[in-house]
Order: C-alpha cells, then sequence, then structure tokens
C-alpha cells in the first residue's frame, strides 16, 4: 500500500531504527501533575514518543455497564470517569512533551476528542483495538490528515482490511498497523510474536507491537520480526497505576530502549563484506601459498610444493589450483611465499571471483 511511512517527521519504515512508544495511558490516576512526571519520565527513559488516551467516559459506555469487582466503582463508566482531564490539561501535556523532545501521539475514543487533539496538533492518532471496526471514528481521524496507527487486537484479517479501506478512503496520509493481543496482562503461549511480520506481508505497512507482557521480553522479538513501533505502558513505582501489572517502570523502560538501539546497529545493512572491525584480521587469519622446498627456475611447480599457511602472504591460497602446474618463472627459496608473478602468463587467476 503506497503512503508515506513516517511520525513526527521520523520514518517508520521497514529497516529505520525502532520507534518506542512511551503509553501514560491510565497510570496517571486522573491526576494531571502525575501525567507530567510521567512525561519527564518516559523522556528521561529515551522513549521516541508519549502517548494519551483522551475519552469521555459518558460517550465511551452505556450507563449501566458493570464494573469487575476489582474495580470497586458502581460502574465502568464511574471507574472511566476517574481518568478524565481538562482540555487544559491535555494542552499542558502535549506542550510538555514537546519541550522535552517527544513525539505525541493520542488514542481518541470520541469524536469531540478527536477535534481537540488535532486543534492541539498531536503527531499520529491511535486506533485502539475495541475501536478497529468503529468506521465513523477512523474515518473522522483519518480526515485530519494526520498519520494513524490501527491496534489490531482482537481482529482478524477482514477487520484489520476494512479499517485499512476506511483510513485510506478517507484520506489518512500515513498509516501503521500494531500487534496487539487485548489481554492484561498477554500470556507468553498468547503473544503470538509472529504476526508482527504476518502484518507486515499481508498489509505492507509498518508494523509495530502493542506489548501487553509481563516485562519488555517482547520488544526484541517483534523487531526481528521487522516492527519498527514499539509501545509499553510506563508507570512511576509507588503510585498505585491501574495498568501497574502490563507496564514498566522507567528503569525498565530505558533497559527496553537501549536493547533495542543496540540490536538496530547490530542488524547493520545486511551486505556481505567485510566490516572495518575486522579488515585488519583478513591477512593475518587466511592463508597465503608457500613453497615446502626449494623450487628452480623453470621447474613444474607440484602439489607437494606448495604449503597453505598464516599469514595471507602475496598469494592468497584460492590461487593454489592456478599454481600449481605452472612452471616456476625464477628460483623460489623453501619457505619463500609464493607471489602472483608465479602463476604464469596465462592463468586464468584459478577460476575464483574477486569482490563486486
Amino acid at each position: 500500500m503506497s503512503v508515506p511511512a513516517e511520525i513526527a517527521g521520523q520514518s517508520i519504515a521497514p529497516g529505520a531504527p525502532m520507534r518506542v512508544i512511551a503509553e501514560i495511558g491510565l497510570n496517571h490516576n486522573g491526576d494531571p501533575s502525575l501525567a507530567h512526571r510521567l512525561v519527564d519520565a518516559c523522556a528521561d527513559a529515551g522513549a521516541w514518543a508519549v502517548k494519551l488516551q483522551v475519552f469521555d467516559a459518558d460517550e465511551l459506555l452505556v450507563a449501566d455497564a458493570p464494573a469487575p469487582v476489582h474495580v470497586q466503582a458502581a460502574s465502568l463508566r464511574a471507574f472511566f470517569g476517574r481518568f478524565e482531564l481538562a482540555d487544559e490539561a491535555y494542552a499542558d501535556l502535549v506542550q510538555h512533551a514537546r519541550d522535552r523532545q517527544l513525539a505525541v501521539i493520542a488514542t481518541a475514543f470520541d469524536s469531540r476528542s478527536v477535534e481537540m487533539l488535532d486543534g492541539l496538533g498531536i503527531d499520529a492518532f491511535k486506533v485502539a483495538s475495541g475501536d478497529l471496526t468503529h468506521v465513523m471514528l477512523i474515518e473522522q481521524v483519518a480526515r485530519t490528515g494526520r498519520p494513524v496507527v490501527l491496534s489490531t487486537g482482537m481482529s482478524n484479517e477482514g477487520d484489520v482490511w476494512n479499517a485499512i479501506d476506511w483510513a485510506v478512503g478517507s484520506g489518512a496520509r500515513s498509516l501503521a498497523l500494531l500487534h496487539c493481543v487485548s489481554a492484561y496482562p498477554t500470556p507468553d503461549a498468547q503473544q503470538n510474536l509472529r504476526a508482527v511480520g504476518t502484518l507486515a506481508g499481508e498489509y505492507k505497512l509498518p508494523t509495530g507491537l502493542s506489548d501487553h507482557g509481563m516485562g519488555g521480553d517482547a520488544a526484541l522479538l517483534a523487531y526481528a520480526q521487522g516492527a519498527t513501533l514499539y509501545e509499553r505502558h510506563v508507570h512511576l513505582p509507588g503510585t498505585d497505576a491501574i495498568d501497574a501489572p502490563v507496564s514498566s517502570s522507567p528503569e525498565q523502560l530505558r533497559d527496553i530502549v537501549d536493547r533495542l538501539a543496540r540490536a538496530h546497529a547490530a542488524t547493520g545493512e545486511g551486505r556481505r563484506a567485510p566490516m572495518p572491525a575486522e579488515v585488519a584480521n583478513i591477512v593475518p587469519s587466511r592463508r597465503g601459498l608457500y613453497a615446502r622446498r626449494a623450487i628452480a627456475a623453470g621447474a613444474r611447480i607440484e602439489a607437494a610444493d606448495v604449503a597453505a599457511l598464516r599469514p595471507q602472504g602475496a598469494l592468497g591460497a584460492e590461487y593454489a589450483r592456478a599454481l600449481i602446474g605452472a612452471r616456476a618463472p625464477r628460483a623460489i627459496a623453501a619457505g619463500a611465499a609464493f607471489e602472483p608473478a608465479d602463476l604464469g602468463p596465462h592463468s586464468d587467476g584459478g577460476g575464483h571471483r574477486d569482490p563486486a
């Protein structure tokens, strides 16, 4: 699918460095000051972007949606209402993130939130897995012209294709997919990380992982599958964050960022050629051709006359077949290195391939 692959001016195309998105989510507990502390923690940990969730509980849930026992609220609407922030608070958070050189991505769960976030000039919208079938929301987000990241938890291939069609048809200028398993936490055996590669191959879009597993071990595996986006919830220990079981501390996030940076550096460009660090080892490690015994000028060079020894010397071991059977153009002392001139005037170099 031909759409630009970048967010906040940074490439998210295959081969790009892994972009780490630190998800604040509900871990601010409805407290703007805690949200600002989380922004700082995400920046200090080396995240590329911070992600916010913006919703109006009345527009998200029916009034009598029952709350699970552990939520300790009369209804899910009442529960989520605890985590709403004022528009001014979001504006301050977006500015704070920009001041800390973070890209800003936000999940909007309703039309008014889309309009508010668009007005703040965020860098990209994310569509939550639960809204992958919400055609009106996807089309509205796409019409902003901002990059759109679609999370694919609980979906099948048809759901993903529909969401892509809606987004592209409504003008999405950049589009990416996140593999996600919407279980909190996700059991290791159900992470299904190979789906990252499946998404990239099937839909030809930048892909990533929204990680709800225990710890951040999935990040490197997702990178190996071609992911260029990695989203992980972040919490501050001791703040009773609601999503702490699927979140990383700032220290853990820093470790993930560092490991991904090392993995990207180690991946390289894929071309088979000597690396700078190994060039100095070529001559001492490769074998050259040496005379086992003295050879008179004009004598035929036999296999028994030739030893392949380190270091490489003037004539590499790859020329052995061309050398054997040639007439020595000079007297060669025992132990002396053979030279290119010893191959004779009609040698083809032994049929080996020179580097392209």
